[in-house]
């Protein structure tokens, strides 16, 4: 099967990692190791020619490791735009890198748990995410990877300050770790900012959807660490994990609130989201997550009957924009869009309840 066949298999299945775990509210685990090429410019500072050569023998030696007949070897300039969203959508390129014109590639394997990105910010990210909070098993697997593409590339590295990436705050051990969460509740009752700041005082980032940049739409954050010099990876993932742990016990404790002193308020809003998704004619993707907010908060709590929880993992990805124009002729225009997402919607809702 040729790789543009494999990427249209890849962009029209549910076989992504956003499983939800631990009652919706742990979405997934995410380890990136920032990579650059020993005595070559870092990136911004390569010119075209070079860039170019550099892509194709981080491929060529990629194919070693990342095999090509259980990944997907892809030139970002060999697929379509709307390609390159849908994989940003999926959480397998950066905005950064499917906006970029110049010579750059993507990796992804089939089961789209490991992937790299070459001359994005850095000459390579390598990446490995995971279902729920399982952070110390997508560190490992990246340390595994990692460790045999260096028996082929000489990573630029330094005695006293570790792996030499582009930006100063990824140097040493160049990696970020992040944990995708669904925090309603804490919102809700006014808590979240306050654990949100303290998370800050731990020297952690928040963020939206997408990283950087990028809104906290539908109560959706990452967390994720902003040092990396001068602690291990395992010491990293480990503080972030305890993090974590607390955040989701904070999250339980406040739908328990919602459910004890709130419950007709927290039920009007499930109810009211539910009948909106399964009635709605039209509906943009902002206010699908807004709406979808509800319901995973209502089905995680049994407020709605929701026997399948994997059609709401389902949603969240094949009906954003890119997924929609890729499976669907008429999706090209906006109001096409807003009607299929919700004819999408209202039909995989109805099929999943009790």
């Amino acid at each position: 099967m040729s790789a543009d066949l494999r990427l249209q298999t890849l962009l029209n299945s549910d076989s992504h990692c956003l499983h939800s775990q631990k009652q919706g509210i742990v979405i997934s685990s995410r380890v990136r190791l920032a990579r650059n090429v020993a005595d070559q410019p870092f990136r911004r500072s390569l010119e075209r020619e070079q860039q170019e050569t550099l892509t194709q023998s981080l491929l060529h030696t990629c194919a070693k490791v990342l095999k090509p007949e259980d990944h997907i070897h892809l030139q970002l300039d060999a697929i379509s735009d709307i390609q390159r969203k849908a994989l940003v959508e999926r959480f397998m390129v950066s905005p950064e890198l499917a906006a970029s014109r110049r010579s750059e590639a993507v990796i992804i394997a089939d089961d789209e748990h490991c992937s790299a990105m070459i001359n994005e910010e850095d000459h390579m990210r390598l990446q490995v995410l995971k279902s729920g909070l399982d952070l110390g098993a997508a560190l490992q697997e990246a340390q595994n990877v990692d460790r045999q593409l260096e028996t082929y590339i000489n990573w630029a590295y330094s005695s006293t300050f570790g792996y030499m990436t582009s930006c100063p705050t990824n140097t040493g051990t160049g990696l970020r770790a992040s944990v995708m969460l669904h925090l309603p509740a804490l919102a809700e009752t006014k808590e979240l900012r306050n654990a949100l700041r303290a998370i800050g005082k731990l020297h952690l980032a928040v963020r939206g959807l997408h990283g950087e940049g990028s809104e906290a739409t539908g109560h959706f954050y990452q967390i994720s660490n902003q040092r990396t010099l001068g602690s291990s990876e395992e010491d990293i993932v480990e503080r972030l994990e305890y993090v974590i742990r607390d955040l989701v016990e904070y999250e339980q404790l406040a739908r328990e609130s919602l459910l004890d002193k709130k419950r007709i308020e927290f039920e009007d809003k499930a109810f009211r989201a539910w009948g909106i998704l399964t009635h709605a004619r039209r509906l943009t993707n902002h206010e699908l997550i807004e709406h979808m907010s509800w319901v995973r908060l209502g089905a995680a709590t049994g407020i709605l009957p929701i026997r399948d929880w994997s059609v709401l993992d389902r949603i969240f990805i094949r009906t954003q924009s890119a997924h929609l124009q890729l499976q669907h002729q008429d999706a090209d225009n906006g109001n096409e869009r807003k009607k299929l997402r919700a004819e999408l919607v209202r039909t995989w809702l109805l099929g999943a309840v009790r």
